[in-house]
């Protein structure tokens, strides 16, 4: 047997802002949708903790599963998470119901973490030490841009989404490709004096090249996927890599437009509304591309089977309150 995606839950929690919050830096809603493809993203309380986010939608999962002590393994994937010791993988365990056998450890590889959560937990449960894993990617992006950066600060956004692994006897093997480049760690960066430097025209390059480049290797190395969902880092990047990859036969998802830059949550987040707008089956194969800061990339194609009850998402505005989003 191998591993899949055997359950899904996303939510995009707190306040929608609209394009219109960034007039005071000089950015115009037309502005914004030409160069990102974003209308409109969700951003957290700034006193909300992550752990409780993140066992939001965690939870759900855990008590759909016969069994939670089947549950061997619990991987939190954040950027943003500010906390480091102790890491929030322990906490969210305890929040969402996890007993104290499971293995819960925290993982950050900035905008590709999601596809590295995957190759981890996959192996994971292929290696057979455990019969599933629950991977969740948390953010909260809105804490970390400087307000008054006309690159990012309209850019990033807040959310989260789980998923739970597991092995089927109908899931085909999954296929991972990943890497990473340590030389390339000035393109994106968090600054010493607050928010994020990025190398606009550099990223942009090397994310559609790289992401591209995954794509074709998982349909190439198949089975193939039934659907593509890259990061949601730009609208115009998602496009670039939606044009280089016509010719391979795969739909490839662009959701970008009322989430924006979720980090390590926007593959799974995409994904989920493909799912609750019934663009996508219950059942295929998904293949997740991604690039990120580190530079890391890296892609996975995985069969998936999600109930109803994993639909539909969760949007903004609930269950958090919607408290004024801090001026610029």
């Amino acid at each position: 047997m191998s591993a899949g995606i055997v359950d899904l839950v996303a939510v995009k929690p707190g306040r929608t802002v609209g394009n219109d919050h960034f007039e005071p830096i000089g950015l115009t809603d037309q502005w914004i949708r030409r160069r990102s493809g974003i209308a409109s993203r969700s951003w957290l309380p700034a006193d909300t903790p992550l752990a409780k986010v993140a066992a939001e939608v965690c939870a759900p999962i855990v008590a759909r599963v016969d069994d939670p002590s089947t549950i061997g393994a619990l991987i939190v994937v954040s950027t943003s998470a500010r906390q480091r010791v102790p890491g929030i993988a322990q906490k969210v365990a305890q929040l969402a119901g996890l007993g104290p056998s499971v293995l819960a450890f925290d993982m950050n590889a900035a905008c590709c973490g999601f596809v590295y959560g995957l190759v981890t937990g996959l192996s994971i449960c292929d290696a057979g030490r455990t019969r599933s894993v629950l991977l969740c990617s948390v953010e909260a992006m809105s804490r970390l841009v400087d307000p008054s950066d006309r690159q990012t600060a309209c850019i990033f956004a807040d959310g989260a989404a789980a998923v739970l692994l597991a092995d089927r006897a109908e899931f085909a093997l999954s296929c991972q490709v990943a890497g990473c480049d340590g030389s390339q760690e000035e393109l994106m960066r968090e600054t010493d004096t607050g928010g994020i430097h990025l190398d606009g025209a550099q990223v942009y390059d090397r994310a559609v090249r790289r992401m591209t480049e995954s794509a074709r290797y998982l349909v190439d190395n198949g089975p193939a996927p039934t659907v593509l969902v890259g990061h949601q880092a730009n609208g115009r990047i998602l496009e670039q890599v939606r044009g280089f990859t016509t010719d391979l036969g795969v739909p490839f998802v662009n959701r970008i437009e009322h989430s924006g830059n979720t980090s390590s949550a926007s593959i799974p987040l995409a994904f989920a509304e493909e799912l609750e707008a019934v663009a996508l089956p219950s059942r295929g194969r998904l293949g997740a591309v991604a690039y990120g800061a580190g530079e890391a990339w890296g892609g996975v194609a995985v069969d998936y089977r999600v109930p109803a009850t994993a639909a539909p998402l969760t949007h903004a505005g609930s269950p958090y309150p919607t408290d004024s989003v801090p001026p610029i």
